[in-house]
């Protein structure tokens, strides 16, 4: 094999690398966009939802979940077997710092909005169908025709600005649902 054509083989296989590393860097950059994309679905898209009519127009309490049934995971399932679309607040069972204040958000976003959601400790949540996607509290829940369909993650970046205030709890939810 003459030198030329060694060279001219060399030049083929290095034209090859490039175009195949390029191709793989694109690939990994498209995956990456849409994994992104995907958990950011999770918490956050421009459809609102429309809750069940007997959690509107309400005097804005909490209803304990653990107090209407021995059986949190009975009761909350009876809810998305009617397909219900309503609100949950799940939360720890002592609250201080930054998740006290959060649940004052909460609470004065219920009163002022007429709004009834139901409330779990994480002590229930563990026993309940919540625990397969929610590990962090506290964290409001939305359903929709009786599925998970937005919550708040406390440990995502991406949510903290809607722990921090009650304008951005207010903003958030107003985005997910209808009032």
């Amino acid at each position: 094999m003459t030198k030329k054509s060694e060279r001219k083989n060399n030049s083929k296989l290095i034209i090859f690398s490039i175009l195949t590393l390029v191709f793989l860097i694109t690939l990994g950059v498209v995956g990456f966009s849409l994994l992104k994309n995907s958990e950011k679905q999770t918490t956050s898209s421009d459809e609102q939802i429309s809750l069940n009519s007997e959690y509107l127009n309400t005097d804005g309490k909490q209803i304990e979940i653990s107090k209407q049934t021995e059986n949190t995971e009975d009761f909350l399932q009876n809810l998305i077997t009617e397909e219900k679309s309503f609100v949950v607040y799940a939360s720890l069972p002592i609250c201080s710092g930054e998740t006290a204040e959060f649940k004052e958000y909460v609470l004065r976003f219920q009163k002022e909005n007429k709004i009834s959601f139901y409330y779990l400790t994480s002590d229930y949540v563990k026993d309940t169908s919540i625990y397969e996607t929610v590990k962090y509290f506290p964290s409001v829940i939305i359903y929709d025709k009786g599925k998970i369909v937005k919550y708040l993650r406390f440990d995502s970046d991406e949510d903290k600005d809607f722990y921090r205030s009650y304008d951005g709890f207010s903003k958030w939810f107003k985005a997910n649902v209808k009032l």
